[in-house]
């Protein structure tokens, strides 16, 4: 028996007529049973195969969108042309042969150390914080007492980004790190170029290098260091205030300061890279008592120091960056760029100082004016005073101080200036007939050698920010094109349509992809790039993987594009998409999308996006309360302008064509006889107005949480701190959250009878079990953060490290692997209830408990897993924020369900707002300094793959995946089996799956758009190119979670279960 047939006997079953009618095909005499049986088994192999053809057209969008932001990327993100040359003793612009004037060379990079950290602050400033103010006092004094000119202090400018591989790279380089490099701090490699490193491994006197600290070093410079005296530490623990440290400081008794060492004298050059203060402050923030033991650690040592070098040492103390008034770093804010450099050398006269000594290095209102050079001036520095090989890519400029007369000077100058033309020469940056080629010319010849490196410094960074306009046409191109395909396919046609429609997509786009990459690749094949400068892919340059990407994106456009418009004019596309927004809350929905979109177009509004946010979901939360109240008897536009009444009449059938429409009406009216109806009633308007009011206050009360970007000045309070995140008020809130997140949820099961089979287990047992114990770890670290005099032993010899990292690993354990197998393999949220008979008191009658909300309810429970797993990886102020997200999106559900508008766009993009605001709710910003690197090591001290980044991503991106998952929950939330078939029901989960990519697609491409605009403005690198980056990974990450977890695993595999038990009856 074919579809077709089984498809008649089905709906003449439905409709109460005899499907055992006399005709040729002995098949309509089977019994019901069988034809029962047949049915299940023919739709179930249709839903399978329709599940798997949703999935990958869904996938396909998803990678055509991240070719988009490839193809972006590539073009706008900056990258520099680094020249292999190695200065050398060769050069004939070298005219260093004179005997080193230091035998040896010590040099301390104390990380994240701020240049107020060193200067004495005035006890009586409104600024002044004991913790991290006049506890290291050993530089200031020993420059200020030094009458001899052995020293000097400096302010050092940072470039940013102020990550620390980049501040390592131009400190040893003298070049400027572009942007993208700041993506590569964790992921780091030898540096080729030459450096600094490099120049003293290559010279004989200096080729001895000790290293110990910070393993970043070891990544960059391993081959140049002494392996077998070298001791490298990782790094990127910041929870470990103290190992590192504690590894350098003996370090260096070992090889300096403990004059009975054999190896002391062995040396020529030992480098040290302390982490201790840069940790401190990520974990808990300058202001904490941590932060002056810490410096009080660093400022003895650096006296041992002083008091240990000889003669003809020279000393050299620096830090690589600053850190904001959250302790992180990243961007270039004052607090982020102002770092320290101290140079020490009890030679006399080793350094001369300015004559006006108190402008020069004046202290007052935090050494605002205290002299300052850039970090990348540091290169020619040290070179000239090691008598080295300036490297070839420098462009930094020798300090003035170093030179002890003005004959010296005016040497140190000479040679730089040769060495920054010799590499303008080399690199061709400009043509002869630049304009900007030939004034450097003319202030080289005029000797003017200082307004030439100015002049030089300024042209590099201009050509380093040159962007591939074609790269960013087609990323923003493709994108676009991706927009309107989830517009039109997810919104516009309807879904029945589009069940068929995907069949013919999927095959299509596999074998355009196929011909296209075969095409692509023949074509740079015979007609190569290189042959003509007119090749009209010549922006491909021929590469294997862009030419790739590009064909299959082309390959996935047409494969939509012509079954699309084979199928539906595009007029009659324009016209339904104008239709599409004559309903009241689809309006509501675009002119929420709109408007965030248009945020990034002004840099005041995108720094202000946290608040603004919050404001777009108290609104929703308003207007669905004035409808509630105000507007009982609306009908929907949607009901009536796509309403259906089909007129239940008895009809004799002699054709099977006739049928099939028929059928058809019947499946319409049966999926939604009354689509968005209304008006509602007392009842529901009462509870209707409960959950907008909830709405509302829980969003305000969620905004008061806040971590405040640098560009907001004094107009933001930072509320996401270290004291209030573990102060006793946040615990104390923790606790009573174990007891009533599980009473308000159980409550909104109990709204729809689905408090049966499973729910007890995991609302009132598992999800109270995780509470408490995840409440637990966190007071354990309350302690240990704001109690001075906290043991590190809490009974006999047990560790509360160790018990706490037991904590942390039992709770993600559970939330992501034990509760989710539970979930698969456990009862479905639904009890056989027995009640009596209206008619005969002696029979009983059963019903389904939770039948009406079976899907709901049980998609709910992996929710709770998810929210689970993500409280693990947050701290307190954040877990409370989430907590009220859980509300929150249950009072989004309930509302939509009241209104019917489960398959109105509105629905999504509330989603979407809810996701954005939690996102800035729970201690982050659209800002590199915001990420909480800390949350990296809940469930390991160190970096251990794949724990830490498990940690990361799920703290970083967690209400993106809650909300991910929960937008199958507008179509499942109170949908009972009855209503609608498995391919319909599938066909709505991925239409409100398409609305939170559409909302997510605009903000992307909205931020494509206008940080091309702006790309010459001065805040482009610190608001513009961050927040497209943020929206770049929000779109990839939402999509990876609807298409692999929401549609492919979640929906499919509960459609299914559901099936089994119910489709068969």
């Amino acid at each position: 028996m074919d579809e077709k047939q089984l498809r008649q006997q089905e709906m003449l079953l439905q409709n109460g007529l005899n499907p055992n009618f006399d005709g040729n095909d002995s098949n309509f005499t089977d019994s019901p049973r069988n034809i029962a049986d047949n049915l299940y088994k023919q739709r179930n192999r249709k839903f399978k195969k329709l599940h798997i053809l949703y999935v990958f057209f869904i996938f396909s969008i998803a990678i055509l969108q991240f070719i988009s932001i490839a193809f972006f990327s590539r073009g706008f993100l900056l990258t520099r042309n680094v020249l292999d040359n190695i200065s050398t003793d060769n050069n004939p612009n070298s005219i260093l042969n004179d005997k080193p004037q230091f035998d040896k060379t010590v040099i301390l990079i104390v990380d994240a150390l701020r240049f107020n950290f060193v200067i004495p602050v005035d006890v009586d400033s409104m600024d002044y914080n004991p913790n991290y103010h006049n506890n290291i006092d050993v530089l200031y004094d020993t420059f200020k007492n030094s009458q001899d000119s052995s020293s000097v202090l400096l302010k050092f400018i940072a470039d940013p980004p102020t990550t620390t591989m980049q501040r390592l790279k131009g400190l040893t380089t003298g070049t400027l790190p572009t942007f993208i490099d700041a993506g590569s701090n964790f992921d780091g490699s030898v540096i080729l170029e030459d450096n600094l490193i490099k120049q003293l491994y290559l010279n004989k006197f200096w080729n001895d290098i000790y290293f110990v600290g910070d393993d970043t070093w070891d990544a960059l410079f391993k081959p140049y260091l002494n392996q077998q005296f070298s001791r490298p530490f990782d790094s990127l623990n910041v929870w470990d205030l103290d190992t590192v440290d504690n590894g350098v400081i003996s370090y260096f008794h070992e090889y300096l300061i403990d004059q009975s060492s054999k190896d002391q004298m062995t040396y020529k050059t030992l480098i040290g890279h302390m982490l201790g203060v840069d940790h401190v402050g990520h974990k808990y923030g300058p202001n904490h008592f941590t932060m002056k033991e810490k410096q009080l650690q660093i400022n003895q040592f650096l006296k041992e120091i002083i008091n240990s070098i000889d003669d003809n040492t020279l000393l050299v103390v620096m830090g690589d960056h600053g850190m904001d008034h959250t302790g992180n770093h990243g961007g270039d804010s004052v607090d982020e760029l102002e770092s320290t450099l101290f140079m020490y050398a009890k030679k006399k006269n080793s350094f001369t100082l300015d004559k006006d000594y108190e402008t020069s290095y004046n202290i007052s209102n935090f050494g605002e004016s205290y002299k300052q050079v850039n970090q990348i001036d540091l290169v020619p520095t040290l070179s000239l005073l090691l008598d080295l090989q300036i490297p070839f890519n420098s462009l930094g400029w020798p300090i003035d101080e170093i030179a002890q007369n003005s004959q010296q000077l005016e040497m140190f100058q000479n040679i730089t200036v040769q060495q920054l033309h010799t590499f303008k020469e080399t690199s061709n940056l400009l043509t002869s007939d630049d304009e900007r080629n030939l004034l450097l010319d003319e202030l080289f010849e005029k000797n003017l050698y200082h307004d030439y490196q100015i002049q030089l410094l300024e042209v590099c960074k201009d050509l380093w920010a040159r962007f591939d306009y074609i790269s960013i046409a087609i990323g923003i191109t493709f994108l676009f094109i991706s927009l309107v395909y989830l517009i039109i396919l997810t919104q516009l046609i309807p879904s029945i349509v589009i069940n068929k429609l995907v069949t013919e997509f999927v095959p299509l786009i596999i074998c355009l992809i196929f011909i296209l990459n075969l095409i692509f690749f023949g074509t740079f094949y015979v007609f190569p790039t290189s042959a003509s400068q007119h090749h009209p892919l010549r922006f491909l340059n021929g590469h294997f993987i862009w030419t790739s990407l590009f064909s299959t994106a082309i390959g996935i456009i047409l494969g939509i594009m012509i079954p699309l418009l084979d199928h539906y004019s595009i007029k009659w596309l324009i016209c339904r998409f104008f239709e599409f927004f004559g309903d009241y809350w689809t309006r509501v929905a675009g002119i929420f999308v709109i408007l965030h979109s248009l945020l990034f177009a002004s840099n005041s509004f995108t720094i202000w996006e946290d608040k603004i946010v919050g404001f777009f979901l108290t609104s929703f939360g308003c207007l669905t309360l004035y409808e509630f109240v105000f507007v009982p008897k609306r009908q929907s536009t949607v009901a009536l302008l796509s309403g259906l009444y089909v007129e239940n009449k008895k009809k004799v059938i002699t054709n099977t064509d006739e049928l099939d429409d028929v059928a058809a009406e019947l499946n319409k009216k049966m999926e939604d006889p009354y689509p968005d109806s209304l008006p509602l009633s007392k009842e529901s308007r009462i509870l209707g107005s409960y959950h907008s009011i909830l709405l509302i206050i829980l969003t305000r009360l969620v905004s008061t949480i806040t971590i405040c970007r640098e560009e907001q000045g004094d107009f933001c309070k930072p509320t996401f701190t270290i004291d209030n995140n573990y102060s006793p008020y946040i615990m104390g809130l923790l606790f009573i959250m174990i007891f009533l997140i599980p009473s308000l949820v159980k409550g909104y099961f109990r709204l729809s009878s689905s408090y049966q089979g499973a729910a007890p287990f995991w609302i009132n047992g598992f999800l109270r079990c995780f509470l408490l114990m995840n409440f637990i770890y966190w007071f354990i670290t309350s302690l240990e953060i704001t109690v001075p005099s906290w043991s590190v032993n809490l009974f006999k010899g047990m560790d509360i490290k160790t018990m706490n990292f037991t904590l942390s690993r039992t709770l993600a354990g559970f939330s992501l692997v034990a509760a989710n197998i539970g979930w698969l393999m456990g009862p479905l949220c639904i009890e056989l209830g027995l009640s009596n008979n209206s008619e005969n008191v002696n029979v009983k009658q059963a019903s389904v408990l939770g039948y009406k909300n079976i899907y709901g309810s049980q998609f709910f429970l992996l929710v709770i897993n998810v929210f689970m797993s993500i409280v693990v990886f947050n701290k307190p102020l954040a877990q409370l924020s989430i907590f009220a997200m859980l509300l929150q999106l249950l009072t989004i559900l309930e509302i939509i369900d009241l209104f019917r508008l489960k398959q109105n766009i509105i629905g999504p993009v509330a989603l979407g707002l809810l996701c954005y605001q939690q996102y800035f709710t729970t201690g982050h910003q659209a800002t590199i300094p915001s990420i909480q690197w800390d949350m990296g090591f809940i469930l390991s001290p160190s970096i251990t793959f794949p724990l830490t980044h498990i940690g990361l991503f799920l703290n970083t991106f967690g209400p993106h995946i809650i909300v991910s998952l929960s937008v199958a929950l507008l179509t499942f939330w109170r949908q009972p089996p009855s209503i609608l078939n498995p391919q319909t029901l599938l066909a709505r989960i991925v239409s409100s799956c398409g609305g939170l990519a559409i909302y997510n697609t605009v903000l992307c491409l909205s931020s494509f758009i206008f940080v091309t605009h702006f790309r010459r403005h001065l805040m482009v690198w610190k608001i513009f190119c961050p927040r497209y980056l943020f929206a770049s990974a929000s779109l990839l990450i939402t999509q990876f979670i609807v298409v692999f977890v929401t549609i492919a695993f979640a929906s499919g595999r509960l459609i299914r279960q559901i099936n089994e038990l119910f489709w068969r009856q």
